[in-house]
């Protein structure tokens, strides 16, 4: 059977689009021409790095209303995910947001469609962050996607590491006391609400099977354990606080690994 050609698949979204009433947002005539010309965001990038001898493997393209507006490069490298691009309305700017094991690993935009076929082969290739980066300066990286690249513990360490510094919009009396209990210190944290939350994977979706801690002001701190509904009537100062999730968590549940919520479920079943 006929592989179909990128124009093609791009095509078929757009029928399907159709079909359920919806029509495909058009790239703009004047401000993407070459973009218009080829029918699509994806059939151009597959256009554009065919002609430039650059492998990006299959493009894709969403199967809703944006499909001929949005392209997506998948790499060889397991631990990578999707390399989405997005085309801006109001000026032409090429929109790149890139993923690897639930973390945002990398963002920045180009109006250049060679510079973005680069940048999609390297992705593709399976290419370290550094070398994503000199093969398309336009993109930037930030130091906890550096630490999630170097490895769960080192992602863990960045991230207790930016919430330990000053921050007036976090509760640091709760920040150290967590921290300085070193099974919740091995784990990835992260804030919702003002409270505080813990992972034992480091990529989003997040576990969500540990206890959290939620400030109720005046160094007093409520405890909400998973599956419980939530209670103020048990007040801790946050050392308690802390200790209490920590009583809550399993022997089993050590430091956090990387990956999804998904991810962690399968290694758990092995």
């Amino acid at each position: 059977m006929t592989k179909p050609s990128a124009r093609g698949a791009s095509h078929s979204a757009a029928d399907r689009s159709t079909r359920r009433g919806r029509q495909p947002i058009q790239p703009s005539p004047a401000l993407y021409p070459d973009l218009a010309a080829a029918g699509s965001l994806s059939a151009a990038l597959a256009q554009c790095a065919a002609e430039n001898a650059l492998d990006v493997g299959e493009v894709r393209s969403s199967s809703g209303s944006s499909s001929l507006i949005h392209a997506v490069v998948t790499s060889r490298n397991p631990r990578l995910d999707r390399f989405s691009v997005h085309l801006g309305a109001a000026e032409r700017v090429l929109l790149v947001s890139a993923w690897g094991q639930g973390v945002h690993l990398t963002n920045g935009s180009t109006n250049d469609l060679t510079e973005l076929a680069a940048a999609a082969a390297a992705w593709r290739a399976g290419a370290t962050l550094a070398q994503l980066q000199a093969a398309a300066p336009f993109l930037t990286a930030s130091p906890l996607a550096l630490a999630h690249e170097r490895g769960a513990e080192y992602a863990v360490a960045e991230k207790w590491g930016c919430y330990l510094t000053a921050d007036t919009h976090r509760d640091q009396e709760m920040l150290r006391a967590a921290h300085a209990e070193p099974r919740l210190r091995a784990l990835f944290p992260y804030t919702s609400h003002a409270a505080l939350m813990f992972s034992r994977c480091t990529g989003s979706p997040f576990s969500r099977d540990v206890s959290t801690i939620h400030p109720l002001g005046d160094h007093r701190y409520a405890v909400h354990h998973r599956g419980e509904p939530f209670s103020t009537e048990r007040v801790f100062t946050a050392q308690e606080a802390a200790a209490e999730v920590v009583a809550r968590m399993p022997a089993t549940w050590g430091p956090a690994v990387a990956g999804t919520r998904h991810d962690l479920r399968d290694r758990e079943s092995q």
